[in-house]
């Protein structure tokens, strides 16, 4: 009976009204002499339609082109550096090189057991936009990457794979000095005083949202979220990248702790805080720079690497002139900041824990 049967009508129901028998009779013939084409149903015609199924036709790979996929956002002028690049492996065994203009290219043959290589190339020591060329049997692919001055605008535009690169896209390192923490405490003491800027307040960083609430709701300044899965420093940098005129009155950095849960934390994370000393320093003013001590991460395993990182940011802040406020100490024990209800927490301190870290925020605008 099958559809027939769930509209209510058999097929012995159909056969027997008056007429159908010589309809079909006739029907029959004529398909069976080849007078009449069968009928198309519409389950056939949405097959006919149907494109080839990829695994019965040739296709087309998109390679993915020659690219640097990781450089340091920040990097001192008396250090060497490298810029990680990657290639595609089109044709096993293929020859090429690659190279900065101007210096002597590095050769290059494509192995058999993979569809993509990486490598490095040393950072260029100059700044400008540097161009490295990539020959891989007839193509050339020529890769850029700009390496500016720290002290100079930045010309930071938004973050790809979670590393800096300008409007263009091209790659961004931002050029600093290397600060010894000894002598960075004895220059300041020597420092010419520069007046603090009028400009209004900003805040930049991770709101550190729970349970629809975040530390920058209600606070006197900009407030400019950056965030990335496990660069957050960078996207601060490029939050950072247009101060304006005059600069802030007070810049404080929220770094929160997805460096963390990211799993990709090194000690470069403090870097930014040099880096917007040098910006200042040589924009002639000095704002209150504030940096905001994450708050206790709530896993276990994170609480020895988040006691490194909280030293290593002390130590350098204190040594360049930054203010201090702790999020751990205003929140208290993660435990506690960070419980909804019994057994469930939430990433970042909530409740009142949250209104005492948004408050110390706060205080150290004024």
């Amino acid at each position: 009976m099958g559809a027939w049967g769930r509209h209510g009508r058999s097929v012995r129901g159909v056969l027997q009204r008056p007429g159908t028998l010589s309809v079909i009779a006739l029907l029959s013939g004529a398909l069976a002499a080849g007078a009449v084409d069968p009928p198309l149903s519409a389950s056939s015609a949405s097959i006919a339609a149907m494109p080839p199924s990829p695994s019965s036709v040739p296709g087309v790979r998109i390679w993915v082109p020659p690219m640097f996929t990781h450089w340091p956002a920040i990097a001192w002028a008396d250090e060497e550096r490298n810029v990680a690049f990657s290639l595609p492996v089109q044709v096993a065994g293929t020859a090429g090189t690659i190279g900065w203009d101007g210096a002597p290219p590095m050769p290059i043959t494509l192995p058999d057991d993979t569809d993509r290589i990486s490598g490095l190339l040393p950072l260029p020591a100059t700044v400008g936009v540097h161009r490295a060329t990539v020959t891989l049997a007839d193509d050339v692919t020529v890769l850029r990457l700009r390496v500016s001055d720290v002290r100079a605008a930045w010309p930071l535009a938004r973050l790809e794979a979670g590393f800096p690169v300008d409007a263009d896209g091209v790659p961004v390192v931002l050029r600093d000095r290397r600060r010894d923490a000894d002598q960075a405490r004895k220059w300041l003491l020597l420092a010419p005083h520069l007046p603090r800027p009028a400009g209004r307040a900003l805040v930049v960083g991770d709101p550190q949202e729970a349970l629809g609430q975040n530390l920058f709701t209600g606070l006197d300044a900009e407030c400019r979220i950056a965030t990335d899965e496990r660069f957050p420093h960078h996207a601060a940098l490029v939050a950072l990248a247009a101060l304006g005129a005059p600069l802030p009155r007070t810049i404080v950095w929220v770094p929160g702790n997805q460096t963390l849960y990211g799993g990709a934390w090194t000690g470069e994370e403090s870097r930014l805080l040099g880096a917007v000393r040098s910006r200042c320093e040589a924009a002639g003013g000095m704002p209150r720079l504030v940096l905001a001590l994450p708050p206790q991460p709530l896993e276990e395993r994170l609480q020895a690497q988040a006691a490194e990182r909280r030293d290593l940011l002390v130590g350098v802040a204190n040594s360049l002139g930054w203010t201090l406020v702790d999020l751990a100490r205003a929140a208290g024990p993660a435990m506690n900041a960070n419980q909804v209800t019994a057994g469930a927490f939430t990433r970042y301190p909530n409740g009142a824990a949250l209104e005492r870290c948004r408050q110390v925020i706060a205080d150290a605008l004024e």
